[in-house]
């Protein structure tokens, strides 16, 4: 399942709706990535930092305290780091991405926006995963 989480500003529940999806569903083993747009210390255009440690701050951390298998954090130019972060995807079965700009450049089963209502309960973010599950061709008749 690949899932994108964008939202209509600053401070409007996005890293929260993340762990909450990540918290229902720990047994997708997901890795999940936060994309910001500042610059790396290192002066390189972007750069793709795995989280280690579970934690009460930092987005990263808190995805792996909410049950993530992985997590990651780009931080630069997400047009340049793109090819960089479609293999990281792509080597995964189940994703998510903290990220409005994604939206536009990442094809998803899924695209939930904070900040445009009140959040979804539980049971309606669990109807929601169990909708977006991708559909499977059914094996051939033999």
């Amino acid at each position: 399942m690949r899932i994108i989480v964008g939202g209509t500003g600053r401070k409007t529940g996005k890293t929260t709706l993340v762990c909450r999806i990540l918290a229902l569903s720990p047994g997708r083993r997901w890795t999940a990535v936060k994309v910001s747009h500042h610059a790396p210390d290192s002066g390189a255009p972007f750069e793709i930092l795995e989280e280690t440690g579970p934690g009460p701050s930092g987005d990263t951390r808190r995805y792996l305290a909410a049950g993530a298998a992985r997590a990651f954090w780009l931080r630069g130019d997400l047009a340049r780091a793109l090819p960089a972060l479609r293999a990281l995807l792509d080597s995964c079965e189940n994703w998510i991405v903290e990220s409005t700009r994604a939206a536009r450049l990442l094809q998803a089963d899924l695209v939930l926006t904070a900040g445009s209502g009140p959040p979804p309960g539980d049971a309606a973010l669990q109807a929601l995963l169990g909708a977006a599950q991708p559909q499977r061709q059914p094996e051939p008749l033999r």
